[in-house]
């Protein structure tokens, strides 16, 4: 993804955060607005990623934290369907909590177990998701943040 796009994306995530929490997506204080993108992308202590709104959604952005957190690359993350991000028996508890999102906006009580690329199961036991629009007000995605200094994550 080059640097364009991905300021893009991380851009029309912020933007919507802020219309769904009222305040920008947490930074560090010593970062300069025009650092925001890359602190985002590369430094953020949490997980952000992106599912974009196809039949069957598949993930379009994930910060270097998320990845981390995942086992993924980026080209790996790109060309993953989200919903292999949670286990089979989770599936129908992933997709009442993407409902939900989809009719209110917003979800603060994001937990949930999920599955890395190695096939370790891990709790999610803290995030937010919301809804990603675009400039027109047109739902583009859905976004999470996982706020997971590898306290807020058990193995299972």
């Amino acid at each position: 993804m080059d640097g364009k796009k991905r300021d893009q994306i991380l851009s029309l995530i912020d933007a919507s955060y802020k219309i769904w929490m009222g305040g920008n997506l947490p930074i560090s204080a010593e970062k300069q607005e025009e650092q925001r993108q890359r602190w985002l992308d590369e430094e953020a202590p949490y997980g952000l990623l992106v599912q974009n709104i196809a039949e069957d959604p598949h993930f379009i952005y994930a910060n270097q934290h998320a990845q981390t957190i995942f086992g993924y690359s980026l080209e790996q993350f790109l060309a993953l369907p989200s919903r292999k991000s949670a286990p089979p028996q989770n599936q129908k508890q992933r997709n009442e909590m993407l409902e939900e999102v989809t009719l209110r906006g917003i979800s603060n009580s994001y937990t949930g177990t999920r599955i890395d690329s190695n096939g370790q199961l891990f709790e999610i036991t803290e995030g937010s998701i919301w809804k990603v629009i675009n400039e027109s007000g047109e739902m583009i995605g859905i976004a999470a943040m996982i706020k997971s200094d590898k306290d807020c994550l058990t193995n299972i």
